[in-house]
């Protein structure tokens, strides 16, 4: 039986507009001003009392998940999966880039900032969608809930909850010791969590031809 491959640079092309769209995405989230995703959520509270931009604090934050994954798995780690590093910088790069798109306009009304978070998580869900089908490296925040889940055989679903909610909470502690105040966390944030969730379940599947597109 022949065996067909998935096509690289196919793949890397995919793989580049889920990050377009994911840095958009997280972008317009933040920018309407209600607090960010919870995968940015510590990255974004960085930004309130350090020098960096938000696509070099989420950089250096991801660089903190890939040295876990290292720690969790030691020699299983894939050497391909050091890649990650320069996913996430171009990662990072596409978020700058989306909070000075974001930026140009930014909803007065509390419904349409709203519509914004909503908007944005949709966004960031295509994109995420995206980089699942191109398969090809793992998001480093992703890649350590799978190590978690390898380590101590937890379910993907369930540590990925955990995780989302240990990095809101150390926001959210980051931000009292740093700024004695809460910033960069309100409903948006939770908004965010269950939208990007929700639209996930239906993107993923909607994408699936872009498998056989990869394969032609």
């Amino acid at each position: 039986m022949r065996r067909y491959h998935p096509n690289l640079v196919r793949q890397c092309l995919l793989l580049t507009g889920g990050l377009a769209l994911a840095g958009l995405g997280v972008a317009l989230t933040t920018r309407a001003g209600l607090g960010t995703s919870p995968i940015s959520s510590l990255p974004y509270v960085f930004t309130f009392f350090t020098p960096l931009t938000f696509g070099m604090a989420t950089f250096a934050v991801n660089i903190l998940f890939v040295l876990g994954q290292v720690a969790l798995l030691g020699r299983g780690f894939p050497a391909l999966q050091y890649a990650q590093l320069g996913v996430v910088l171009v990662f990072g790069v596409f978020i700058d880039l989306g909070m000075w798109v974001g930026g140009l306009w930014v909803p007065e009304a509390y419904w349409g900032r709203v519509a914004e978070v909503l908007a944005g998580s949709a966004v960031l869900a295509a994109g995420i969608a995206l980089q699942i089908h191109a398969d090809l490296l793992f998001n480093p925040g992703e890649g350590l809930v799978k190590a978690l889940c390898r380590v101590t055989r937890a379910r993907f679903a369930w540590t990925k909850m955990c995780f989302d909610v240990s990095l809101v909470a150390s926001a959210l502690l980051l931000s009292l010791l740093m700024l004695h105040a809460v910033r960069g966390l309100r409903e948006g944030t939770v908004l965010a969590a269950f939208a990007v969730g929700l639209c996930l379940r239906w993107l993923v599947p909607l994408f699936r031809p872009v498998r056989r597109w990869l394969f032609a």
